[in-house]
């Protein structure tokens, strides 16, 4: 595959998204910024997060009494989706 270099602005707040995924997913800057670049079409809408948060509402009401850590790590990985749509 061959590649361009291309210089294009990136707001500071999208690059500081952008190091932080980096860091978590161990990889480097260019290769998470052409993963969202590929993946744009398909961006996590807030819809979609509503859906998750539904979906992890109705395991706290059939298991959360049997599994709470469980739960309280559902709830975690939602409240991190919110925050990546902020």
């Amino acid at each position: 595959m061959s590649t361009l270099l291309k210089h294009i602005r990136i707001p500071e707040d999208v690059c500081r998204e952008i190091d932080k995924a980096v860091e978590k997913n161990n990889t480097d800057f260019s290769k998470e910024a052409i993963y969202r670049l590929k993946h744009y079409e398909r961006p996590l809408t807030p819809g979609i997060t509503a859906k998750v948060q539904d979906i992890v509402n109705k395991a706290e009401e059939l298991v959360g009494e049997y599994a709470p850590k469980e739960i309280d790590k559902l709830k975690m990985e939602s409240v991190e989706l919110w925050d990546y749509l902020k």
